[in-house]
């Protein structure tokens, strides 16, 4: 296929995005699953990613079944390769949205700066051991597993998600969203796209000014992602030991190239994640804090950081400096002549990439959590500890292990409803409501008033950020991941456009027909890497706004 072509095809991952994301957001925030609101979506998600990417890696044998013909066999083995693409596409970003919603439910704000930064360093450690696989043969060392580089990667890549998403599940106490007989319990399309678009209308200030500082980031971050490794490769054959006439797996041995460049981008970002968080003031930080946090630690650590305290950026301020330094490294492109140069642009981008995939989430999941927990959507209601009753023991419903269930005890003619983790007991043996335990609730047939009037204060757990729900992260989070899409839809188009003008055929670098003066011609992806370090300046400038 051709560069302009291919742009067309990873429309897949804006396009999954834009639609993907949000109805999951909302659509989990209602779910009335016995597992939980976040968990079903990510486990059904993640069996539909491992085969798409099964169908991906093996689509030539797959297609082979069933065409015969050599004239049509080609062309539907690439109409199913794309399909298996969307395919992946659109059920891994279910997966996305559930992971950072179930972030948002299972912790108080104060943790969720932490928690973030704990994701990103999971995902900088995926990533890391993604492109380092990526730079070794695999077929040497997992045969069993197929017979070329993107068969075992798109295995090995399966078997490591249902895993990892597995022992989350297992591991995670997640909320169990109970509707009263009153409650509708199906949820149009129309009521989807309705909640969605009167939320999008009615963003926090806050909130708002993230999704625009996202808007601008994306154009940028989206070309990278997609073309960085590419363009190393091509800068390999321009201008490196670029004669690989006699490799018998041409692509493979210039994709290594760009893998290897990836691999060091992901080792900083890594790196960057691990450091950063002890060197920039985390939202909402206090004296309190602070002292807990070098208490954790060895003393000369714990005194240098004490020293540069006064000195340390807040969290939206480091995000203005990544965004500088991705800008710095786009425009940077123009000046690169060697694979050296080009793995050093593409590896000071991931000390931006460290606060991108941080920063944002941080500071979202912190407005999410100041919302108020009175706030009704849709027809849900979220009561806090304080307001629900003590139930008895007698009146606990069964549910799954490591799940929280609300219950209710019908008493003169009202349901009284209060909840409770059904994997751990008081003293006294009988199950206790904690500050963790409020969840959304509908159809409830007197005021929260009333409800107060038979809570026991003695009884009940407090906590004052139990106040500030989450049963709205989904949404949030999928109107999040629509302020990232749009711009990943432009860059799509913009890149189409810049290919289709500077590149119109096939890559000569990966075709092997390339003379002199492909060699040294415009480098079309530098052009679309430089004009999303614009955007990021942009972005940058957004970003500056937070601060206030």
């Amino acid at each position: 296929m051709t560069k302009s072509m291919l742009s067309i095809v990873w429309v897949a991952g804006p396009l999954s995005g834009l639609i993907m994301q949000p109805v999951v957001g909302v659509w989990s925030d209602e779910c009335t699953s016995r597992y939980g609101r976040r968990r079903p979506f990510m486990v059904i998600g993640s069996v539909i990613v491992g085969l798409s990417l099964m169908l991906m890696a093996w689509t030539r044998e797959f297609v082979d079944i069933f065409v015969k013909s050599e004239r049509w066999s080609p062309t539907v083995t690439i109409v199913f390769a794309v399909l298996s693409v969307f395919a992946a596409d659109f059920s891994v970003n279910a997966v996305q949205a559930c992971c950072r919603a179930i972030i948002v439910d299972s912790l108080p704000k104060s943790k969720q700066e932490l928690a973030n930064a704990w994701a990103g360093r999971m995902v900088a450690g995926g990533h890391l051991i993604g492109y380092f696989a990526g730079v070794i043969n695999l077929v040497d060392y997992f045969p069993y597993l197929g017979n070329t580089q993107l068969k075992v990667l798109c295995a090995i890549s399966s078997l490591a998600l249902l895993l990892c998403v597995g022992l989350t599940s297992w591991a995670v106490d997640e909320r169990v969203l109970i509707l009263t007989n009153e409650a509708d319990k199906s949820k149009s399309i129309y009521h989807i796209l309705k909640a969605l678009l009167e939320t999008g209308f009615h963003l926090p200030t806050r909130i708002r000014q993230i999704f625009t500082v996202q808007l601008f980031a994306w154009y940028g971050w989206f070309t990278f992602l997609f073309y960085s490794s590419t363009w190393v490769g091509e800068i390999f054959v321009r201008y490196g030991n670029g004669d690989l006439t006699d490799s018998r797996d041409r692509v493979g041995a210039i994709g290594r190239v760009g893998s290897l460049a990836l691999t060091v981008y992901s080792t900083i970002t890594l790196i960057c994640s691990l450091i950063l968080p002890f060197f920039i003031v985390p939202p909402n930080s206090d004296a309190h804090h602070n002292k807990a946090t070098y208490e954790n630690m060895p003393d000369f650590i714990a005194d240098f950081l004490h020293a540069i305290a006064p000195f340390r950026p807040t969290l939206p301020t480091a995000w203005v400096i990544g965004q500088l330094v991705y800008a710095l490294a786009m425009f940077g492109t123009v000046f690169v002549k060697s694979v050296k140069a080009a793995t050093f642009v593409v590896g000071l981008c991931g000390f931006s990439w460290a606060l991108s995939s941080w920063a944002p989430y941080s500071l979202l999941a912190e407005e999410i959590r100041k919302l108020n927990s009175t706030t009704t959507v849709d027809g849900y209601e979220s009561v806090s500890p304080e307001e629900l009753p003590v139930v008895d023991e007698e009146s606990v419903v069964e549910a799954p292990r490591r799940s929280r269930q609300l219950v209710a005890t019908p008493e003169q003619g009202k349901d009284y409803v209060g909840a409770t983790p059904l994997d751990s007991t008081s003293s006294a043996g009988s199950p206790t409501a904690g500050p963790s335990d409020a969840i959304p609730i509908s159809g409830i047939p007197y005021s929260v008033d009333d409800i107060s009037s038979l809570s026991d204060e003695d009884d009940v757990a407090t906590n004052e950020e139990s106040e500030e729900s989450s049963e709205q992260a989904g949404i949030y989070l999928g109107l999040h991941n629509v302020s990232i899409t749009i711009p990943q839809f432009v860059s799509t188009f913009m890149s189409f456009v810049i290919f289709s003008i500077l590149d119109p055929g096939k890559s000569e670098e990966l075709t092997g027909d390339g003379d002199e003066q492909s060699r040294t011609g415009v480098d079309a992806i530098g052009v679309t890497l430089r004009l999303g370090g614009i955007t990021a300046l942009v972005s940058a400038y957004m970003a500056w706004k937070l601060r206030k």
